[in-house]
């Protein structure tokens, strides 16, 4: 009975997993490098942008005022795009408020169709250039990582805008206005502003449901690569939490229980793209997939 179960549970882990292979486009950890870890795209193109605490940097310098010092953070166009049914999220940390609006993360970099701004201390999503827009009375704290999502479903006419995976704001947008630019950057072309603060994670997804189906406190464990070394830290008391590795064929290759605070673990060689899959007792689940070199 035992075993039988043992089955069942990986076969639902297999499905979840093809499931995210399915509608997960890009995914760019942004913690070393600017590789997409599932193969699908090239690099991002990057300029100014250091990679350290964790994360890419963004200096608040627009580069297209001053080339040689601005930050510029840049997916390239991202295959199988679906103007129709998307999510964008990314990791983000801001070191400070402005007066003026800021962008977090643009989606079309010339065009500008899908964007999180702050708005002083708060956070706001536009669509179509700024032409539908709104400001929440979310307030963003400074110095702490946070996870953004904008996403769109043509089908229900609906943009939204999630953060910590709660929904914010949800605009009625009938047609974007995207010129088929499916590029990701760091900063607005239009008015010239850059944010001051960090990406990590950036991923794309040809689903608008993705955003609301995460867990908030199972994201808040960071998952980090180092070589061929796997550290997951959890910042908090832990509840039974185990952690589940997967090669792209869905094939079991590791299965570990953590405890509060850092946990290492070696990945098996010849394992360059991994899924992990982080649980809890409540059934809760994080997955997560992630680019080695070894």
């Amino acid at each position: 009975m035992k075993k039988l179960y043992s089955i069942v549970i990986t076969l639902l882990v297999i499905t979840q997993l093809n499931l995210n292979a399915q509608t997960l486009l890009a995914s760019y950890p942004l913690t070393a490098d600017g590789v997409d870890v599932t193969g699908n795209n090239t690099d991002m193109s990057i300029s100014v942008a250091p990679f350290q605490n964790g994360g890419i940097y963004s200096n608040g310098i627009y580069y297209g005022n001053d080339p040689d010092n601005g930050s510029h953070i840049q997916s390239p166009q991202i295959a199988d795009f679906d103007f129709d049914n998307l999510t964008v999220k990314v990791d983000f940390l801001l070191e400070e408020h402005t007066e003026f609006s800021m962008p977090i993360i643009m989606v079309g970099s010339s065009w500008r169709w899908l964007s999180a701004w702050m708005v002083e201390d708060k956070i706001a999503l536009r669509v179509n250039n700024g032409s539908i827009q709104e400001t929440s009375d979310v307030v963003v704290d400074l110095n702490q990582w946070h996870a953004v999502s904008v996403s769109y479903n043509k089908a229900e006419g609906k943009a939204m805008l999630y953060l910590n995976y709660e929904l914010v704001l949800t605009l009625e947008v009938d047609e974007l206005t995207h010129g088929e630019n499916a590029r990701v950057v760091n900063s607005d072309g239009g008015i010239g502003n850059t944010y001051k603060g960090y990406w990590r994670n950036l991923e794309v997804y040809n689903s608008s449901i993705v955003a609301s189906v995460d867990n908030q406190i199972m994201e808040d464990i960071e998952v980090n690569t180092f070589g061929d070394q796997l550290q997951v830290n959890i910042p908090f008391e832990n509840n039974g939490i185990s952690l589940q590795m997967f090669d792209l064929s869905g094939r079991n290759i590791g299965e570990y229980k953590l405890s509060q605070g850092t946990n290492s673990f070696s990945v098996p060689q010849g394992n360059n793209v991994i899924m992990v899959v982080l649980s809890d007792q409540k059934g809760n689940q994080s997955v997560r997939k992630l680019g080695f070199n070894n």
